[in-house]
C-alpha cells in the first residue's frame, strides 16, 4: 500500500463501516470560484493570510505570547514545517523534523510540544528544543500537554488501530495500543476519533464514551464538548457531560476537520474544499464562496478579532504546499521570509 493510498484512507476515511466518495482532490469538486491568488490586501472579514507557500501542508497551531507557531509538513514520508505568524509578518522554518508534525499544543508562552509521524515528538521549551520521540511507528495525530505530562493520541491507518500515550516523570508508558478505531484528537482528556470517542480520567483510565461517527477534532467551551468530522458531508457532534448529540450543520456540506471554541467564545469549523464558518448561537455563518479550493485542517485564534485556518493540499498526491485562510479585520498581506 503506498504512503498516498495510507494518507486518503485516513483523510477519506475509507474505513471497514464507511465508505467516502473523496478518493482524491478531483473526487468530489465544487464549482469553480476561480483564481485561488492572494491579493496585495486582504479584505475584512473572510479571506487568505498565504497561499500555496512552504514545501509541506499545514495541519495545526498554538499560540505563545504574540506568535502562532503552525506546524505540518510533506504529506508523503518527507520532513516537517513550521510556520510563524507575528500578527504583521509570516516565516517559515523548513526541515524542523525528518516526518511532517500533525498536531502542537502548549501549556504555558514558551512551551510547546509537536507531534507526528513515526512517533515524532518535538518539545520547544524557553528556546530550547529537544526530541522525544514515542517508542512507536504510529502516527500521532494530537497532544494535550500540561505542566507535567504530554498525552499523545494515534494510530494506524494501515489497521486503523489507535494508540495513546503518556510522558510523564521523564518518560513515555502506552495507555492504549490496540483502540478498535484511530484517535485523531484530545482536548483536555476528551479523546475522538474514527467511530471511537473516549474520556481519560486522572488515574489514565479510559472510559468509552461510543461511537459518535468519524470525528477529527474536538474542543469544549466549559460547559459543551464538541466535535467534528463527517465522512461524505459534515458532521459536529456535542456532549453535555452525558451523551453525544448532533449539532445541525447545513450549508456546510464538505466534511469538517478543525474546531475551536473556549470558554464564551463562537464555535469556528473548517473543512474540506476551503470550508470555514463561524457559529454563533446555533446560526452558521460563512463566507459567501469558499475563500480557497484547498483544504483547511485547524482553525485557530491569533487574537482576540483575528483566526486563522490552517490547511494546504494535504489530500493531493503530488508535492504539498500551505494554504492559511483568516477572519479579521483588513489588513496588507504579509511576505513570507525564512524564519531567523
Amino acid at each position: 500500500m503506498t504512503k498516498w493510498t495510507l494518507l486518503c484512507a485516513l483523510i477519506c476515511a475509507c474505513t471497514s463501516k464507511e465508505t467516502d466518495t473523496h478518493a482524491d482532490d478531483s473526487a468530489s469538486t465544487p464549482p469553480d470560484s476561480g483564481d485561488d491568488t492572494a491579493t496585495p490586501d486582504i479584505p475584512s472579514g473572510w479571506g487568505l493570510l498565504a497561499d500555496e507557500v512552504g514545501a509541506g501542508s499545514l495541519l495545526s497551531a498554538w499560540t505563545s505570547g504574540e506568535n502562532t507557531h503552525m506546524v505540518g509538513g510533506d504529506m508523503h514520508g518527507g520532513p516537517g514545517l513550521r510556520v510563524e505568524y507575528d500578527g504583521s509578518n509570516l516565516c517559515i522554518e523548513a526541515d524542523i523534523t525528518e516526518r511532517a508534525l500533525w498536531w502542537i499544543h502548549g501549556n504555558r508562552d514558551g512551551r510547546w510540544v509537536a507531534v507526528g509521524e513515526a512517533g515524532t515528538v518535538l518539545l520547544e521549551e524557553d528556546g530550547t528544543r529537544t526530541r522525544m520521540d514515542i517508542p512507536s511507528e504510529a502516527t500521532f495525530y494530537g497532544a494535550w500537554v500540561t505542566a507535567d505530562t504530554v498525552t499523545a493520541v494515534g494510530g494506524t491507518v494501515a489497521t486503523s488501530v489507535g494508540e495513546v500515550w503518556r510522558h510523564e516523570d521523564g518518560a513515555w508508558s502506552a495507555i492504549a495500543t490496540d483502540l478498535p478505531g484511530i484517535a485523531f484528537k484530545i482536548w483536555d482528556g476528551w479523546i475522538v476519533g474514527q467511530n471511537v470517542s473516549y474520556r481519560l480520567t486522572e488515574a489514565g483510565v479510559l472510559e468509552d464514551l461510543g461511537d459518535a461517527g468519524r470525528l477529527l477534532t474536538v474542543r469544549g467551551d466549559g460547559s459543551m464538548v464538541t466535535a467534528v468530522g463527517g465522512v461524505a458531508s459534515s458532521l459536529i457532534m456535542q456532549h453535555d457531560g452525558t451523551t453525544w448529540t448532533e449539532l445541525s450543520s447545513a450549508g456546510l456540506g464538505q466534511p469538517l476537520n478543525g474546531v475551536w471554541t473556549d470558554t464564551g467564545e463562537d464555535l469556528w469549523v473548517a473543512g474540506n474544499f476551503g470550508t470555514t464558518a463561524r457559529i454563533q448561537d446555533g446560526e452558521i455563518h460563512t463566507p459567501d464562496w469558499p475563500v480557497t479550493s484547498h483544504h483547511f485542517h485547524a482553525a485557530w485564534p491569533h487574537s482576540t478579532d483575528e483566526m486563522l485556518f490552517m490547511g494546504g493540499n494535504f489530500m493531493s498526491s503530488g508535492a504539498n504546499f500551505a494554504t492559511i485562510g483568516r477572519h479579521g479585520p483588513a489588513m496588507d498581506q504579509p511576505e513570507v521570509q525564512p524564519c531567523e
